[in-house]
């Protein structure tokens, strides 16, 4: 579901289509808003956008398995970086990130922070964060090898931290707090642009811009698990029509009537 601009709406478009004559050819949305958002992004009719929610949220129902993180009990917060791909592969993180200050931190208030780069941002990732204790690096064959995705992991999750990737909409349905990391904002807004304005009301948590204030919003969503919470319920309202485990269901009975 889109934050960021996509196909039509970006401020250079790429245009990368399915055939929209077939008349096998549908899409699926999460609400009312979010499919017109898919029908301006690919140009389609929004009649055969189908709201049925993403199947891949019915994970987000189930119990923490928690042989998924080693030592998982050991920890108090567990915090999931999850930060969209940039078309130039580098991974991006605070210009001011200060690795040694960032270990204390997460040992002073026994954090596991872990981290999911995309696959081609991995290296990149792992530079930033290596040797660096109380972090997990999610690396995507290790996924692959276990059948596991990242949305295995955000039962586990307590605070998550993103910047303008849509995995949000879907932690959504769990309100816990989210962190938007932004230090790029106003450049990613020129070249990339937004489905979804303003990006103040459509992104329920504090932003932040540098190391320091990603510290310091750390610790009040770890001191007060509603803070946003109003803030995220009103978008969950927008973007999550359904708000169960059943989206799986809705699809294959879309798919089946269909036949």
């Amino acid at each position: 579901m889109p934050l960021k601009a996509m196909g039509y709406t970006q401020n250079n478009p790429k245009i990368l289509l399915p055939n929209s004559n077939d008349n096998n050819y549908y899409l699926i949305a999460t609400s009312t808003i979010m499919r017109n958002a898919l029908a301006a992004c690919f140009n389609q009719d929004p009649r055969r956008i189908f709201i049925t929610g993403q199947p891949r949220n019915d994970k987000l129902s189930k119990d923490c398995p928690s042989d998924l993180i080693p030592e998982y009990d050991e920890y108090k917060t567990i915090i999931l970086y999850a930060p969209t791909y940039r078309e130039n592969g580098s991974f991006l993180f605070f210009p001011d990130f200060d690795k040694g200050r960032f270990q204390k931190f997460l040992k002073e208030h026994n954090i596991l922070f872990i981290v999911k780069p995309h696959p081609l941002e991995e290296a990149h990732a792992i530079k930033i964060f290596k040797k660096i204790e109380n972090i997990i690096l999610l690396e995507d064959q290790m996924l692959q090898e276990r059948h596991l995705d990242i949305y295995d992991f955000l039962p586990c999750t307590d605070i998550l931290a993103t910047d303008y990737s849509s995995i949000y909409f879907d932690f959504l349905l769990l309100d816990k707090p989210i962190i938007f990391t932004v230090p790029d904002f106003e450049e990613y807004r020129e070249k990339r642009g937004f489905v979804l304005e303003p990006f103040e009301f459509w992104t329920p948590g504090p932003k932040v811009k540098n190391f320091k204030k990603f510290l310091e919003e750390i610790k009040k969503s770890i001191k007060d698990p509603y803070y946003y919470s109003q803030e995220r319920r009103t978008i969950n309202d927008l973007v999550n029509y359904y708000k169960d485990d059943r989206s799986s269901k809705r699809v294959y009975e879309l798919v089946w009537g269909s036949i």
